[in-house]
This record gives structure tokens, C-alpha cells and sequence, in this order.
């Protein structure tokens, strides 16, 4: 199908400038050539209410890390904030594929003038730092002289990891339009569909996109695309008799399927697409979705026989 609208904007891409949009962000491991076309001022509009909390929430993040995903600024590394049990001092740990850095914030402790009285760091890190210290004063002509070390041991930490869901759910709806966009063009941008997509992508609130009124759910139904591991997202677009259906799960556990109205789409049902996306080498894999559904159907049909017996 045809796009020349704007998805965000309804109005011609000729219009203004315009680039591509990503349907998923190349943080979370999609390829960079997985994109729609959108007027410049929108994307960057819909980069900052949705895409950018979404990439640095650290749920997501602790996800992408783990699956060893590539963004454009290198290895995704995930931040998580924390206290050492029993004394209550605050903590960051950053983790990576090559493991975790354990850092105290602040690292430094000052007198009421501003004045260096102690460092705190794990491992050689307190040590390297008040060297550090020392020297920075010795080239202002100030000695200083370092005092005895402390240890803790093995100190426990209480590592904090959240999640803000309804973000996350803002984030999945508008892969889910995007999808529609990729596939049936203007049709998915100026019926029920896309109206009914937008509306739910922009919802702050549960009571919200409730009012919205959209169909749908976070169980997926069989003959829909489900990721094989956490290190694969995928992503059902397809016209049913019961409406447009569209699903997408990241990393094999945030998921969601809407059916929105087919007015305004003119293909026949069955007309649709499959996408997996493998995140951590941003390869994807596309193919018709009547050509994808016996497997579909065959997953579908094998987890719930396992589930069955268990």
C-alpha cells in the first residue's frame, strides 16, 4: 500500500520535511531500516513523549542489556540504583554483557566548606580515587595526606529495578500502529484504526485508554507471532473477519494484540505480515501472514500441550 501521509500529523509528507520513523526503536534492537516515513517535527515530537522513556526505563533497559542488544551509541548497558544494607548508603550499579560496576554516589565525602574528608569505592576504586584526590591537590601546592582504609567485607546490596508499565504499554501500541502504517499505508492512517491506535498510544491513564473503547488484551491468541526467547521480538499484523489484528511482544515478556475496525481497509482478509526481529544482531525476518500461519498455529498448539501436561 501506499503511504504519503503523515502518521502522527495526517497531512501530506510533501508537507515539510520528513525522515524515517523507526516502527521499533534501534535501541531495543531493531534494524535501522525498519521505518515509516514521518514529517521531521513529528518524529522528533513522538521520540520525546515516547520512545526516549521508553528506551531509558530501566526494565527495558535491564532487557536489552541482557540480550547483548547494540544501539547506536554501542552496547546497551542498564543503571540501577541501590543502597548497602544496614548502613543505607546509596549506590549505582551499571551492567553489562562483561559484568557489573559497583559504584557508591556520591563516591565522595566533603566537610561544610566543600573540603575532601573521605572517598568510598569497592574494590581498588576508593584507593585509585583518593590518589586521584592527592594529586589534583598537589598541583595546586595543597598536601594532602591520605589516612588509614576501612572495609565493609562483603557488604549486601538492595538493588532496586522498576518499571514504568503503562509507558511501556504507550510504547507497544505505537509499534502496533506503525505496523498497520507499514502495511496498509494511508488506509491505517486516516480510518477508525489508526484513530482508535493514536488515541491509545497517547493515553497517560488506565481510566484513559479505557474511554478509547479498543479491543484487545496482553494474552496472546493463537495464529499470532510469539517471541521465541528474550532475545527476539515479534510482531502480527493481519486483516481477520473480526477486524484488524495486530500484536507485538519484546523480548518475550511485554506483549499486547489489539482488533481495531477495517473500514477504510480495502485488501481481503488474510492480507498481512509476520516480523521477528532478532535483538541481539538487529536481523529481521518478514513473510506473508497465511504463509507464516501453520507455524503460528503449530507453536500456538505446542505450548498449549505443554501446558496441558504440566
Amino acid at each position: 500500500m501506499t503511504q504519503t501521509l503523515c502518521p502522527y500529523a495526517l497531512t501530506p509528507l510533501t508537507a515539510g520535511e520528513s525522515n524515517d520513523e523507526h516502527i521499533l526503536p534501534v535501541a531495543l534492537g531493531a534494524p535501522d531500516n525498519f521505518t515509516v516515513r514521518a514529517l521531521v517535527a513529528e518524529n522528533s515530537r513522538m521520540n520525546d513523549l515516547i520512545d526516549e522513556p521508553t528506551i531509558i526505563d530501566p526494565l527495558v533497559r535491564f532487557m536489552a542489556m541482557s540480550q547483548g542488544v547494540t544501539s547506536r551509541s554501542g552496547s546497551v548497558r542498564a543503571t540501577v540504583d541501590g543502597a548497602v544494607r544496614g548502613s543505607g548508603e546509596s549506590v549505582k550499579a551499571t551492567f553489562s554483557q562483561n559484568g557489573v560496576d559497583l559504584k557508591f554516589h556520591p563516591p565522595v565525602d566533603t566537610d561544610s566548606q566543600g573540603r575532601v574528608i573521605g572517598v568510598r569505592g569497592f574494590g581498588e576504586d576508593a584507593r585509585k580515587m583518593a590518589e586521584q584526590i592527592a594529586a589534583n591537590y598537589a598541583k595546586k601546592g595543597i598536601a594532602v595526606e591520605l589516612g588509614p582504609e576501612t572495609s565493609q567485607g562483603r557488604p549486601q546490596l538492595d538493588l532496586g529495578l522498576g518499571g514504568d508499565m503503562l509507558m511501556i504499554q504507550r510504547q507497544l501500541f505505537k509499534i502496533a500502529y506503525l505496523m498497520t502504517v507499514r502495511i496498509f499505508g494511508d488506509e491505517a492512517i486516516t480510518g477508525s484504526s489508526g484513530q482508535q491506535l493514536r488515541a491509545a498510544m497517547m493515553a497517560e491513564t488506565d481510566e484513559a485508554l479505557a474511554a478509547i473503547g479498543i479491543t484487545g488484551g496482553v494474552d496472546l491468541p493463537p495464529g499470532l507471532a510469539r517471541s521465541a526467547g528474550h532475545s527476539e521480538h515479534a510482531i502480527t499484523c493481519a486483516v481477520f473477519s473480526a477486524g484488524l489484528v495486530t500484536s507485538v511482544e519484546l523480548f518475550g515478556c511485554f506483549r499486547l494484540f489489539v482488533v481495531t475496525p477495517l473500514d477504510g481497509i480495502s485488501t481481503d482478509e488474510g492480507t498481512g505480515e509476520v516480523i521477528t526481529i532478532n535483538a541481539s544482531s538487529s536481523t529481521l525476518t518478514s513473510r506473508p501472514y497465511l504463509e507464516a500461519l501453520p507455524d503460528l498455529m503449530a507453536v500456538a498448539f505446542k505450548a498449549k500441550s505443554a501446558k496441558t501436561a504440566a
